[in-house]
């Protein structure tokens, strides 16, 4: 399988050489302390991370880990979650279900010759380098999300991100709150990714806000049913997901779906659990259990 950059339909950040793709995003160092963002977004300067190998839980000696084999096309394909970040899993679905949020992926995540990776999250202007050891490690591991690589590099950059976050005890400063902090949700320094909403994911990697509405009163019903209809109109323009009330019909509570589709009978729904098998949801069970939307129009 080509490396991202060797893809003629990926985007112009895809470089030929390591060197070049550090360029492009930022220098690639270390930085062990957490530099905050100034209000002004146009003054603040880029922040890159490289993710250490001892970062990387559950790691097996056995494997020599640089001789690993990782295969990113800048493609998001079918995956099975394994960490408890179906926040994260089912956000990424729902941005490559729209032409925009493939885009802004594939602007995201690059693979160099030597399979180090990169991951640049646009909403806080901040690049994680992942050397192929680490990458190697968490992909032998079966500690990380299991079936794409991109993903995998996706989900690894972002638990690092994450960490750094909760090391240094702030969020990082900005006009436009909806990012990943770790105040909101049950993670810690060992489980970073334990707990968080897909908009945080969303504003990652696009730069831009997602709106939630919770089923709890008769406005914020009308605007997910608003919402829901919206998407039916206009395929493809939403990124959209959702989770339920209830553990009914094969659905789980306390996980986020991605919502793929929406016609007149039925939802669509990518369950980050396996999201090779959609999930069709009658319509009107779907209202009936829905317990909060979060969309991001693109």
């Amino acid at each position: 399988m080509l490396s991202i950059y060797d893809n003629p339909v990926c985007s112009k950040v895809f470089w030929r050489t390591g060197m070049e793709a550090q360029q492009k995003f930022v220098n690639i160092d270390n930085i062990f302390g957490f530099e905050t963002y100034k209000e002004n977004r146009k003054d603040s300067l880029p922040i890159s991370y490289t993710v250490n190998f001892d970062s990387i839980s559950d790691k097996n000696y056995v494997y020599d880990y640089t001789k690993t084999s990782i295969d990113m096309d800048g493609e998001i394909g079918s995956a099975k979650q394994v960490k408890n970040d179906c926040w994260l899993l089912a956000g990424i679905y729902a941005l490559w279900n729209t032409s925009a949020g493939r885009r802004y992926i594939r602007d995201s995540i690059c693979c160099t010759y030597g399979n180090d990776a990169y991951v640049h999250f646009t909403g806080v202007n901040t690049t994680i380098f992942i050397p192929q050891i680490s990458l190697g490690a968490a992909k032998q591991s079966k500690n990380y999300v299991d079936g794409d690589d991109d993903l995998l590099a996706i989900e690894v950059a972002t638990e690092y991100f994450k960490k750094q976050l909760i090391i240094n005890g702030e969020a990082v400063r900005n006009i436009n709150p909806n990012i990943i902090n770790g105040k909101h949700s049950s993670a810690n320094i060992n489980e970073p990714l334990c707990g968080g909403f897909s908009s945080d994911i969303m504003y990652l990697i696009t730069g831009k806000k997602a709106v939630t509405f919770f089923n709890k009163n008769d406005s914020e019903f009308k605007q997910i049913v608003k919402s829901i209809k919206d998407m039916q109109k206009n395929p493809g323009r939403y990124a959209m997901t959702c989770n339920f009330k209830e553990a009914k019909d094969g659905l789980y509570i306390h996980h986020a779906y991605a919502i793929k589709n929406v016609d007149e009978q039925f939802v669509t729904l990518i369950n980050p659990h396996n999201a090779a098998k959609e999930e069709k949801i009658p319509i009107h069970e779907f209202y009936e259990n829905v317990n909060s939307i979060t969309s991001l129009k693109l």
